[in-house]
C-alpha cells in the first residue's frame, strides 16, 4: 500500500528540497511530480526505465523541432517539458524505493547532456527545410557541439578533481568557515563589470530548463499570434552567435586564471600524497 501524497512528501523529497535548484524546481516540479509518482509506485516500473522513457520522450520532442509548422514546434515544446517532469518523477522512484544510486545519477547527468546537446541540432534541420540552405545545417550542429563542451567543462573540472583526491591518503572538506575570504560567505563582493553581467545573463539563458522554457513560450507565441515566420530561426541565430563566446570565454578564463586550482584549494586540504 503506497502512502498518502502527504507521507510521500516527506519520503520521496530531497532534503532542503525547497531550498536547492532553481526557482522552477524547487517551487512547481518537485511537488507536481508527487501525483505520478504515487501512480507509479503501484507498478514494478524502475526509476531508471522512467529515466530511459523520458529520454526518448525529449529526443521525439526535439526531433518535431526540425520539423516545419507551428502545431509540431509546440509539440516537440511540450514534450521537452515532459521530459523535465519525468525527470523529477524518476529520482522520487529511486528515493522511495531505496534504490538511488551514482550509477542511476550517472545516467541522469547523461540524459541532460543528450538532450541539452542536440536541440540546436534539430533547429539547424529546421532552418536547412526553411531556407534550404545547408549552412544551417553545420551552423546547428556546430552549436550543438559547442553548447556540450560549455556543459563538459563543469564535469571535466570535477574528474579533475577526482584524479587528484584519488592521489591522495587524507582528505579534509572545507565548510563556509575554512574557505578564503574571497569566497566567503560574508566577504565583500566587487560589482561585475559588464562583461560579467553580460556573461551571466547569457549563462542562465543557455541553461537547459530556462531553453526549454524560451522554447515553449516561443511555441506558444507562434501558434497562438499565427505568426508569418517561424521563431525558430531567430532563436538559433541568438543561440548560434551566443554559445561559442559562452564556451570558449570560458574555458579561456579558467585556464588563464587557474580556476581549477583556486576552486580545489577552495574546497579541499590534502595531506599524505600517495
Amino acid at each position: 500500500m503506497v502512502e498518502s501524497l502527504k507521507e510521500l512528501n516527506k519520503i520521496c523529497q530531497k532534503p532542503r528540497y525547497k531550498e536547492v535548484g532553481n526557482w522552477m524546481v524547487r517551487h512547481i516540479l518537485r511537488d507536481a511530480a508527487l501525483p505520478i509518482t504515487w501512480l507509479l509506485l503501484h507498478t514494478p516500473v524502475t526509476a531508471n526505465q522512467v529515466t530511459l522513457v523520458s529520454l526518448l520522450i525529449g529526443l521525439w520532442g526535439i526531433f518535431f523541432f526540425s520539423v516545419p509548422g507551428s502545431g509540431f514546434f509546440l509539440l516537440g515544446s511540450l514534450l521537452l517539458q515532459l521530459w523535465y517532469y519525468l525527470d523529477h518523477v524518476e529520482g522520487q522512484i529511486a528515493r522511495y524505493r531505496k534504490t538511488a544510486c551514482l550509477t542511476g545519477r550517472f545516467f541522469d547527468f547523461l540524459t541532460h547532456h543528450i538532450i541539452h546537446g542536440v536541440i540546436f541540432f534539430s533547429l539547424g534541420f529546421y532552418a536547412f527545410h526553411a531556407t534550404g540552405l545547408i549552412f544551417f545545417i553545420l551552423w546547428g550542429a556546430l552549436t550543438s557541439f559547442l553548447m556540450m563542451i560549455f556543459n563538459l567543462l563543469q564535469d571535466t573540472k570535477y574528474k579533475t578533481f577526482f584524479e587528484k583526491l584519488m592521489t591522495t591518503k587524507t582528505i579534509q572538506i572545507k565548510g563556509p568557515d575554512d574557505k578564503a575570504p574571497s569566497e566567503n560567505r560574508n566577504s565583500s563582493k566587487k560589482k561585475p563589470g559588464i562583461f560579467s553581467t553580460a556573461f551571466s545573463f547569457f549563462h542562465k539563458l543557455s541553461e537547459i530548463h530556462v531553453l526549454m522554457n524560451i522554447l515553449t513560450i516561443a511555441s506558444i507565441l507562434q501558434v497562438v499570434m499565427k505568426l508569418s515566420y517561424d521563431l525558430r530561426l531567430p532563436l538559433l541565430a541568438v543561440y548560434g552567435l551566443v554559445t561559442p563566446v559562452l564556451a570558449v570565454s570560458k574555458s579561456a578564463y579558467w585556464i588563464k586564471y587557474r580556476k581549477i586550482d583556486a576552486d580545489f584549494e577552495n574546497n579541499f586540504s590534502l595531506s599524505d600524497h600517495v
